[in-house]
This record gives structure tokens, sequence and C-alpha cells, in this order.
């Protein structure tokens, strides 16, 4: 069955935790985490598909090095701005992500 898919949100996804784990100091809760990614889809033109199956998977991998320069600055952006003015007081604890 045909399925609509946002390549962006895909690539997003794929870059969010390794760029927000290589940034030491930040939250890394799932709330951070999703403000992140939605600061940084709102910064990116949407690239919808539809797609079946497997076929997704070879255009999200040809769409993801056109795209990754703009997605990574728009991750650092939304970094940076969560960062500022994170939704929730730091607690010990609350991190959701294990830095490697």
């Amino acid at each position: 069955m045909p399925k609509l898919t946002n390549y962006m949100e895909r690539i997003v996804k794929e870059e969010l935790s390794r760029v927000m784990l290589s940034r030491p100091g930040i939250c890394l809760c799932r709330v951070c985490q999703l403000d992140v990614m939605a600061l940084a889809l709102n910064q990116l033109p949407s690239q919808y598909v539809v797609s079946e199956g497997g076929h997704i998977h070879t255009m999200v991998n040809m769409a993801h090095d056109q795209f990754k320069t703009q997605v990574l600055v728009a991750i650092v952006n939304a970094i940076n701005s969560v960062s500022t003015h994170p939704r929730h007081k730091l607690k010990k604890g609350l991190n959701t992500v294990t830095r490697h």
C-alpha cells in the first residue's frame, strides 16, 4: 500500500542523535529532542514522496546527501535555541540518551 513520507523528517531523525551527542552540555531528554526536531523541520523545506515498501529506503539515501548540510545547519540552530530556552528545568536523571 502506498505511503506518504517526508524525506526531510527521516533525514533529521537520522542526524539528530549524532549531532546532539557530539555537543557536550546540552540536555538530551525526549522533550528537548522533539523540540530540536520540530524547530529544525520548521526551518527546512518539506520533501514528500509517495512510495511503496523498500523503494523509500533507496530514495532517502539519495536525498540524504543532497540535503545533509542544510539539515545539519537547521539542527545546530535548533539545538542552540532549545539549549538557550528549554521548556523544562534541568533535573538530574532527566536525560534519556546516553553519551558514549
